[in-house]
């Protein structure tokens, strides 16, 4: 195999993504911190903290290769997210303080590649064919549009930047409400329930030319009135531009409609991970 990662942060103070590359076990995944809503919890975001205590538990779970599924470890890390809350004082029955973190990881075998999966954090599997699947499904996808949509329609009613922040703001306060039940998606939060909804399976490794392990930081923006741009879209200008060459256009690409006052985000650039396998 070939492997090549990156992470990148975004505009804010701190990266609250996170790599995990265990090579001992052959386990490799992306994480993405959410910002806690509420409740300070120090220097540190609760984002930041919570991808790094899940990133240790896969990098260093001093387990037997191939031992432990990935789901397990998982909840491992969802556990331990929740005991370092309480240590620290969090409410942990306020939704909107908890320390929180999607994730998508692989382990690769011989002949099976397992993974698992929460959030927004998506795997993508590109076949020698030139066949690009999606494996994951983004669970914070019908939440991100409504949120897009509202920033939209605040913004043509003419209210000042600030004022259509604020009360999209309100609306994402709103869904964290939903995490780790059927209305919502599933996160890494501390939270029991997340054990019902965690995604987790496996593909063989048939034909298969290459894995991409990414963040929704390195998603294509959305423009309206246009169709949502594909994976394939994004996987066909990771080919032509390589990972890094990717996220610098994309990141230009950012500030520039920051410029012109036309992006539809809470953050201009969110932070950026990824990491490409090769199979040779």
């Amino acid at each position: 195999m070939k492997i090549e990662h990156l992470t990148v942060q975004g505009c804010n103070e701190w990266n609250e993504d996170a790599l995990i590359l265990n090579e001992r076990e052959r386990i490799y995944g992306v994480l993405d911190g959410a910002t806690s809503l509420s409740s300070a919890v120090g220097v540190e975001t609760g984002g930041y903290l919570a991808s790094r205590i899940a990133k240790e538990v896969f990098e260093t779970s001093g387990l037997p290769a191939g031992c432990a599924p990935l789901r397990s470890l998982v909840l491992k890390a969802n556990e331990r997210i929740r005991t370092a809350m309480l240590e620290r004082g969090v409410e942990v029955n306020d939704k909107n303080a908890l320390w929180a973190a999607g994730i998508v990881v692989v382990r690769i075998g011989e002949h099976q590649i397992e993974y698992a999966q929460t959030g927004d954090c998506m795997l993508v599997a590109v076949y020698k064919d030139g066949t690009v699947r999606t494996v994951t499904h983004d669970q914070v996808d019908h939440f991100d549009e409504k949120s897009r949509l509202l920033w939209e329609r605040y913004s043509k009613e003419g209210l000042p930047p600030d004022e259509v922040r604020s009360r999209v703001y309100e609306t994402i306060k709103q869904n964290r409400l939903k995490t780790n039940t059927s209305e919502g998606y599933a996160i890494l939060n501390g939270e029991p329930e997340l054990e019902h909804y965690v995604e987790h399976g496996g593909l063989n490794r048939i034909q298969l030319s290459s894995l991409l392990v990414l963040t929704d930081g390195l998603f294509l923006p959305r423009k309206s009135g246009e169709p949502t741009p594909s994976m394939s879209d994004m996987v066909a200008l990771i080919d032509e531009k390589g990972l890094s060459g990717y996220v610098d256009w994309l990141i230009a690409n950012e500030y520039d409609e920051s410029q012109q006052g036309k992006y539809t985000r809470l953050k201009v650039a969110d932070d950026k991970t990824a990491i490409r396998i090769y199979f040779e």
